[in-house]
């Protein structure tokens, strides 16, 4: 595995942004002209939501102008092709084992180099295993980097929707909490079960009943869905609308001699 990522490599991973923007389609990072998303397959409740990227990624197609991949990948902590995906998300439902060093620098790597890792905690209301587990991998991932509350005005809560808060198949918690890096927000955690109100069962049912607010929270936990996917490709243009050049100068890599992204 190499560890490094060029200059080259990581302003690779800004062709989605700059590319919805100059012609009304996003492309993914890599070879793929589409937009996908990766699910860490690491601990408890990775593959627990079936159906659900993929009816996501539908909705996305149907509403806006993105050309995505609807089936899933599933990649290790420690994966080189992480860095192919602006979105990888982590679905979690009880406490899991510390992850190795590889993982946790490759993780760190990640995001650091310009990537978004969304955490879906999908644990049952009282239960925190996950989300105490998670707390102490961040720590050891992106040292003095701590989660914070998120404002209800971040550039998430209107990529495309305007929304005023986060939804999910639950509402156990009214806020995000997320990692800021310079001017984005490279590690967003939500504890409502996001994806949880996405999947269809093989007849056309949904998989999980969204409770307590029935259709209405299923559809507005949609559009934090494509809100989420809009903000990983397009980081956060939409708060003040700049232009294509001052996207790339506010995405500040930064890369030693070396070619490590730092």
């Amino acid at each position: 595995m190499n560890p490094t990522l060029t200059r080259r490599g990581a302003l690779g991973g800004l062709a989605a942004g700059l590319t919805l923007l100059a012609s009304g389609r996003a492309r993914a990072l890599g070879n793929d002209d589409r937009v996908g998303i990766a699910l860490l397959q690491y601990g408890s409740g990775y593959d627990q939501r079936p159906g659900a990227v993929e009816q996501l990624l539908w909705e996305t197609t149907k509403r806006t102008s993105i050309d995505v991949r609807e089936k899933p990948v599933f990649l290790t902590p420690d994966s080189p092709d992480l860095f192919k995906f602006p979105l990888i998300v982590w679905l979690g439902d009880a406490a899991f084992p510390a992850l190795d060093e590889a993982a946790v620098a490759q993780l760190g790597r990640y995001v650091r180099a310009g990537g978004c890792l969304f955490v879906d905690d999908a644990s049952p209301p009282g239960v925190d295993g996950f989300d105490q587990s998670l707390r102490r991998e961040i720590d050891r991932m992106l040292p003095g980097r701590a989660l914070v509350r998120m404002s209800n005005d971040h550039t998430l809560y209107r990529s495309f929707f305007l929304l005023e808060r986060p939804f999910g198949r639950t509402a156990r918690q009214s806020w995000l909490e997320g990692v800021e890096l310079d001017d984005r927000t490279g590690v967003i955690y939500g504890r409502n079960d996001l994806f949880g109100a996405f999947g269809r069962d093989a007849g056309g049912s949904w998989r999980n009943a969204v409770e307590p607010g029935g259709d209405e929270q299923r559809e507005m936990a949609f559009r934090m869905g494509i809100n989420l996917l809009m903000y990983a490709t397009c980081l956060s243009y939409k708060r003040d609308q700049v232009h294509v050049t001052e996207i790339l100068r506010r995405r500040k890599w930064r890369v030693d001699d070396t070619g490590v992204v730092r």
